[in-house]
C-alpha cells in the first residue's frame, strides 16, 4: 500500500524524505503560500505568463495565484496532510478580489513588474481568522484521514560552521514570529476535527550548514530525522495506513 502524502508548509516538513529513506510517497506538496492567499480568489493566471527559471518556483507561483491547494484538497488520494505555518511570515498583496503571497520567487518573477493594480495590504487578525475558517472548512469536508500539524518554529540560536554554538541577532523577531505561530498552530489543531501535532521534543538548533543557508527556520539534521520518527509513530499509533 502507498503512503501517500500532501504537504502544505515550507522545506522543514518537505526536507526530511530527501534526506533519509522512507516508505512514503510524496503526493502534492504547496510551497511558498499562506492562509490568507489560500482561502482568497482565483486571479486565472496562465502559467504561461509566470517566467521563472526553476519550473518549481514557477509552480508555486501559480498554485498561490490560482488558489490550486483547495482543488487538490477536494480531489486527493493522499491520506495524510501535513501543514507547517512557517510561511505565514511572508507579506501579502491584493489585486482586485484576490490576495495573495509576496514570496521570494513571486519578486524573481516577471510579475512583479508585469501584474498591475496590486497592492501591499496588512494581515489582521481578523482576516486571517476568517481566511482559516475557510480553510479549515475545505479541510473537514474533505476525505483526508489525518492532518498532522508541524509545530515548526524560529530557533533563538544556531551552530556555526565551527560547531561553535551563536545567538540570532533578531530575537525580538524570533519571539514575535513564534507568538503568531503559536496562536495559529493552536487555531488549526482546536478546529480541525481530525487533527494532531507533530512536535519535536528537546533543544535542536539552526544550523549555519544547512544546504539553504542560514536561517532560524533551517536547522540541525537530526531534526529531520527525529520528524519521520515522530511521523511513523502517529501513523502507525493511528492506524493510518493500515
Amino acid at each position: 500500500m502507498n503512503k501517500k502524502i500532501d504537504i502544505l508548509g515550507s522545506c522543514v516538513s518537505r526536507d526530511p524524505f530527501a534526506m533519509f529513506d522512507h516508505d512514503y510517497e510524496i503526493n502534492s506538496y504547496f510551497a511558498r503560500t499562506n492562509i490568507i492567499s489560500l482561502a482568497s480568489n482565483s486571479m486565472n493566471i496562465s502559467i504561461h505568463r509566470i517566467s521563472l527559471e526553476s519550473n518549481f518556483q514557477k509552480r508555486c507561483v501559480y498554485n498561490d495565484l490560482n488558489k490550486l491547494f483547495f482543488k487538490n484538497v477536494r480531489e486527493t488520494e493522499a491520506q495524510v496532510l501535513i501543514i507547517d505555518l512557517l510561511s505565514e511570515r511572508l507579506r501579502i498583496m491584493k489585486r482586485g478580489e484576490s490576495y495573495f503571497t509576496y514570496s521570494d520567487e513571486f519578486t524573481r518573477s516577471n510579475l512583479v513588474t508585469d501584474l498591475k493594480g496590486k497592492q501591499f495590504v496588512d494581515k489582521t487578525d481578523e482576516l486571517w481568522k476568517s481566511s482559516a475558517d475557510r480553510f479549515i472548512e475545505e479541510i473537514n469536508n474533505s476525505s483526508i484521514e489525518q492532518v498532522i500539524i508541524h509545530k515548526a518554529l524560529w530557533k533563538e540560536k544556531y551552530v556555526d560552521k565551527d560547531g561553535i554554538i551563536q545567538s540570532f541577532d533578531n530575537i525580538e523577531e524570533i519571539h514575535s514570529n513564534n507568538e503568531k505561530l503559536e496562536y495559529m498552530y493552536s487555531y488549526l489543531a482546536d478546529n480541525i476535527h481530525n487533527a494532531c501535532y507533530l512536535e519535536i521534543e528537546g533543544e535542536v538548533l539552526a544550523d549555519e550548514n544547512h544546504k539553504w543557508g542560514l536561517s532560524p527556520r533551517h536547522y540541525e539534521s537530526s531534526y529531520y530525522q527525529k520528524f519521520l520518527h515522530e511521523l511513523n509513530n502517529l501513523t502507525q499509533k493511528n492506524k493510518i495506513f493500515s
